[in-house]
């Protein structure tokens, strides 16, 4: 009976589930935690490499760029200005990463020939952040990541080519006056800033092709694409503001233009390259029926659907016109939201730097 009752017993501890879960719990809650801890980790380490390789990739071609369009800015000039671009990327992410820091390695190569200085630019970046607290626990303090960038400027190896048209607003309203300036004349003043950024880049007119439309209640007018820049330079000073607002047809020129044959044979008559396509739309307001925002939505879905890049700008525009351009735009922050005449310069300023980098492409 004593035996039975001891069998009994252990039988019944066994089939016992009380208590079960406060110690699976006190070993799986550690271990989940862990993983919980490595998935951040890691998650962390691979958005922190993705922002640095932007980064720096961004800087090395703007450093390239630079020693390119000025002849005598010196090698340690040229470092500090990547160095300093460089911080620029990566100062939002301060915040993003905890106890995040960089420790960049620049240098600059210069190549002499064939009557051009020729610039390689390398820059690497060692990224760290505070580790989670968990993996802190485990002896693991901080995290890090190594990335390169590397660019060439200056030779026609490492050069592209641009095919860009400007779509432009010159409608009614853009003869008002904002902030005690007219509209018309700081969109003049931003296409020339534009013209000469581009000109600084390749200032034999052998890299880059430029043509704009104008519009107002239909396609107003336009200068066809071109090596001579100053033709669309001319085109916009004699722009003058009147008419409605219909998007429409400017916007279908400017990417038939851009996606020509015609710009494919000139580019590979000059360079042997496919030049990279460039729209830039702009408007201060509303198109006149909402029909014409939908035909151009779908004009701009072809053009970002064929690689072209579209950058647009809402000059002080209202809700329904910074929607359809913003729609547009081929990525998020192609798209500017310029409420005054500075911003309205800024933002051409910034189409014209980014653009002139692709004259210097990343070798590596």
């Amino acid at each position: 009976m004593k035996i039975r009752r001891k069998c009994t017993e252990l039988s019944n501890l066994m089939r016992n589930r009380d208590g079960n879960f406060a110690m699976l719990a006190g070993i799986l809650v550690p271990v989940v935690f862990m993983a919980g801890s490595l998935a951040i980790d890691t998650t962390n380490v691979m958005s922190m490499k993705s922002h640095l390789q932007n980064a720096v990739d961004s800087a090395a071609l703007a450093t390239a760029t630079r020693l390119y369009q000025e002849e005598n800015l010196s090698i340690d000039d040229a470092k500090a200005f990547a160095a300093e671009f460089l911080e620029g990327q990566v100062e939002k992410d301060s915040s993003t990463f905890g106890a995040f820091s960089i420790s960049p390695t620049i240098d600059i190569t210069p190549s002499y020939g064939k009557g051009k200085t020729t610039w390689t630019v390398a820059i690497g970046v060692t990224g760290t952040h505070s580790a989670t607290p968990m993996a802190r626990l485990m002896g693991r303090d901080e995290l890090s990541v190594s990335v390169e960038g590397h660019s060439a400027s200056g030779s026609e190896a490492s050069q592209g080519s641009i095919s860009m048209a400007l779509v432009l607003d010159k409608s009614g309203s853009m003869g008002w006056k904002l902030d005690g300036q007219v509209k018309i004349n700081a969109l003049r003043a931003a296409v020339f800033g534009l013209i000469t950024t581009l000109q600084k880049v390749d200032p034999e007119g052998e890299y880059i092709r430029l043509g704009a439309a104008s519009y107002d209640s239909n396609l107003d007018g336009t200068e066809k694409m071109h090596w001579n820049l100053n033709r669309v330079r001319n085109f916009a000073g004699d722009l003058k503001a009147q008419g409605g607002t219909d998007s429409t047809d400017a916007f279908k020129w400017g990417y038939d233009s851009v996606d020509s044959q015609t710009e494919i044979t000139e580019h590979a008559a000059k360079t042997g390259q496919e030049p990279e396509r460039i729209i830039v739309f702009m408007t201060d307001g509303d198109n006149n029926y909402a029909s014409a925002d939908s035909s151009t939505k779908k004009l701009c879905d072809k053009a970002k659907e064929s690689g072209a890049t579209v950058y647009t700008i809402a000059f002080a525009a209202p809700e329904r016109g910074q929607q359809l351009l913003s729609y547009c735009a081929s990525q998020p922050e192609n798209y500017f939201d310029a409420r005054n005449a500075d911003e309205l310069i800024a933002a051409f300023e910034t189409i014209g730097e980014k653009s002139s980098q692709v004259v210097s492409r990343l070798t590596r």
